[in-house]
């Protein structure tokens, strides 16, 4: 019991810095970014690095706490970035325990499914506060091209650091044993 809590806090001690750390360097460092148009969310990163790794409980926890941080940083409407990365955590989460198995392309197919879903949430969210007088409206053309080169350029970069710490055996993900895969395989094909 004592090595489950001590293996727990370490975990979430973990995922603490690491969302501090992408939260900081989004912040600082990426707000003088050369290429105002190509916006990564590390944030959102490490809610599908969570998502996959530990399911969706840990994947919508850390989603909510990026979530918030995000929100009180940016100025926006305070619980949109929380509710859409507590959502978006979940989803991956589903995705890791249920779909996904753990391979690079999966990752790829992980972080494009889940950075779209981030957008489309963030856009639905800003257009329903911008009807109700809060801000105004996001124009549907530039929010397009947002939309596209922001979810390529997360996918790209998380992919790079997916790689980093699955070779650094940080990440532990859920494995699907494999008569689970046959049965899945064998049942589709007849």
């Amino acid at each position: 019991m004592m090595q489950n809590t001590a293996k727990a806090t370490r975990s979430v001690l973990a995922y603490a810095i690491l969302v501090a750390s992408a939260i900081t360097i989004q912040t600082t460092v990426l707000h003088f970014w050369p290429f105002q148009m190509l916006f990564v969310d590390l944030g959102l990163i490490v809610v599908i690095w969570a998502g996959l790794a530990r399911g969706p409980r840990s994947g919508m926890s850390v989603g909510f706490v990026t979530g918030l941080l995000e929100d009180s940083l940016s100025g926006s409407a305070l619980g949109t970035n929380a509710l859409v990365k507590t959502l978006v955590g979940a989803f991956c989460g589903a995705l890791g325990t249920k779909v996904l198995p753990n391979s690079p392309v999966a990752h790829l197919l992980a972080l494009f499914a889940c950075s779209l879903l981030d957008y489309v949430l963030l856009y639905l969210l800003q257009a329903l506060t911008a009807q109700a007088g809060y801000h105004e409206s996001l124009d549907s053309g530039r929010f397009v091209m947002l939309m596209i080169a922001g979810v390529l350029s997360t996918t790209v970069l998380g992919m790079i650091v997916f790689r980093f710490f699955s070779k650094n055996r940080f990440y532990k993900p859920l494995r699907v044993p494999d008569d689970v895969i046959q049965k899945e395989h064998l049942s589709a094909a007849g």
